[in-house]
C-alpha cells in the first residue's frame, strides 16, 4: 500500500483574510482551499466516495475511506472540500492524508471526545434557536429574516483574534457562532447554513474574494428566485447590541459583486431585485408587520413602510439615524437639531426635546432607553418616564 498524497484544509475565514495551512506531502501535495481547489460536482460518478467521506467526518472518524474505482487520490482533496461545505454538522476537520487503496487517515483540530460534547451541544442549541424563531405561519422570507437577525443580534465577529492571528478553531464553526456567541465568517455562513438545512430551506455555502483576502458568505432560494447574503459583513464591528445592518440581506450578484469576488459559474446567478428595499435601512426596528427605518437615499429621514415592502410613507422630516421604538412612541437622535434625544409619537406627531447631547446607539433595554453622548462617549440611560440620568 502506497501513500499517495498527504492535503491539509484550514477554513480560518475571516472578513478580510482566509487562512489556509497546506503541508507537505511525500509524492505530491496541494491546498484544498475553496478558491483554488477544482471541486467536483456531487453527481453519481462520486457518490459512493460522497457518503463514504460525509459519513466518517460526521463522526469525526480517524480512519475513512474513498472508492478508488471513481475517483484518483489527487481527486479526494477536493471532494473533502465539498463534503465539509455542504455539511456544516461537520466540526473542526484539519487535514487528511490519502491513500492508493482508497484509505483516508483525517486529523482534526480538536480531541474526538471534546468534538463529540461540543456536537450534542450544537444539536441542542439549534433546537433551541429554532424553537425561538421558527413559528407557525412564517413565510420562508420570514424564516430566512429571522436566521439573519438571530446570528447578528447574538453572534460578536472574533476580531481581535483575527488582528492577532490567533483565531480559535471554534471561531470557523457553527459550534463557535451559536453556543460561543464568537465567530468569523465561517462561523457565521456555516451557522446560518445549518439553521436553514433544518427549516427546509434551500441554501449554499459560497466562497470567494474580498478586498483583503478570502470569505465566505450563503445563497439562499426563496420562492424560486436566488439572493446572496453576508451576514458577517452586515454585524457591526465593533459589536452594537441591538444594531443589524442590512446591507448584504438577500441581494443579487451585481449589488454584491461591489464588493465580492467569487467563481460565479459555481453557483446561481442573483438577479432578483426583490428585497432590494432593505439596502436603504440605515436604521431599521420592525414593529408588528412595519418596518420604521432612517432611509440612506433621503438624508436619514424616518420612514415606514410594511414589512412586504409596500406602502411606504415618511413619518417626518428630521433626520434620525440613531432611534428606537416604545409603544407608540420613538425615541431617536435628531440630527436636524444638534442629535439631541427626542421623542415623538409612531405617527410623527407631537416632537418633544429630551436633552442637549448629542445621542448615539440609542438601543431600549426593558424600560431603559439607553444611549452614548457622541461628544464624551459616556453611557447614558433614560427611563421611560422620560427623566434622564447618567449612568
Amino acid at each position: 500500500m502506497k501513500k499517495i498524497i498527504s492535503l491539509s484544509l484550514s477554513f480560518a475565514l475571516s472578513t478580510s483574510i482566509f487562512v489556509g495551512s497546506p503541508s507537505s506531502a511525500n509524492a505530491a501535495s496541494f491546498s484544498a482551499q475553496p478558491a483554488v481547489a477544482a471541486i467536483p460536482a456531487k453527481t453519481s460518478q462520486y457518490e459512493n466516495s460522497y457518503q463514504m467521506i460525509r459519513s466518517t467526518l460526521l463522526e469525526n472518524g480517524a480512519v475513512g475511506r474513498f472508492d478508488p474505482s471513481e475517483m484518483s487520490p489527487k481527486e479526494v482533496g477536493a471532494l473533502i472540500q465539498q463534503v465539509v461545505q455542504e455539511n456544516p454538522e461537520i466540526l473542526y476537520y484539519k487535514s487528511a492524508n490519502v491513500w492508493s487503496d482508497g484509505k483516508i487517515e483525517y486529523v482534526y483540530y480538536l480531541p474526538a471526545e471534546t468534538i463529540k460534547k461540543n456536537r450534542i451541544a450544537l444539536n441542542a442549541k439549534v433546537d433551541k434557536v429554532l424553537a425561538s424563531i421558527d413559528k407557525p405561519g412564517l413565510s420562508d422570507f420570514d424564516k430566512v429574516k429571522a436566521v439573519h437577525d438571530y446570528l447578528v443580534l447574538n453572534t460578536t465577529y472574533d476580531y481581535t483574534n483575527q488582528q492577532n492571528k490567533t483565531i480559535p478553531a471554534d471561531s470557523y464553526t457553527a459550534h463557535g457562532a451559536l453556543l460561543g456567541g464568537v465567530a468569523v465568517c465561517d462561523g457565521y455562513t456555516k451557522a446560518a447554513q445549518l439553521l436553514l438545512n433544518r427549516l427546509g430551506i434551500e441554501n449554499q455555502y459560497v466562497v470567494g474574494h474580498i478586498k483583503d483576502g478570502l470569505h465566505s458568505w450563503n445563497q439562499v432560494k426563496l420562492n424560486g428566485k436566488y439572493y446572496f447574503m453576508d451576514i458577517t459583513w452586515d454585524d457591526p464591528v465593533p459589536n452594537k447590541p441591538g444594531v443589524v445592518g442590512y446591507d448584504y440581506f438577500l441581494v443579487t450578484s451585481d449589488q454584491l459583486r461591489k464588493d465580492h469576488t467569487w467563481d460565479e459559474k459555481n453557483w446561481a446567478v442573483a438577479v432578483d431585485k426583490q428585497y432590494s428595499y432593505f439596502q436603504d435601512f440605515k436604521n431599521m426596528v420592525q414593529v408588528g408587520n412595519d418596518y420604521f427605518y432612517s432611509s440612506k437615499s433621503d438624508n436619514q429621514k424616518l420612514y415606514k413602510m410594511a414589512s412586504n415592502g409596500k406602502n411606504k410613507q415618511k413619518v417626518n422630516d428630521v433626520r434620525a439615524p440613531y432611534f428606537a421604538v416604545v409603544g407608540n412612541d420613538i425615541y431617536f437622535s435628531n440630527y436636524s437639531n444638534g442629535g439631541y434625544l427626542y421623542k415623538m409619537k409612531t405617527d410623527g406627531t407631537k416632537l418633544e426635546k429630551l436633552n442637549s447631547v448629542h445621542s448615539v446607539d440609542i438601543a431600549v433595554d426593558g424600560n431603559i432607553l439607553r444611549f452614548t453622548d457622541s461628544t464624551s462617549k459616556k453611557p447614558m440611560s433614560l427611563a421611560l418616564n422620560n427623566k434622564a440620568a447618567a449612568k
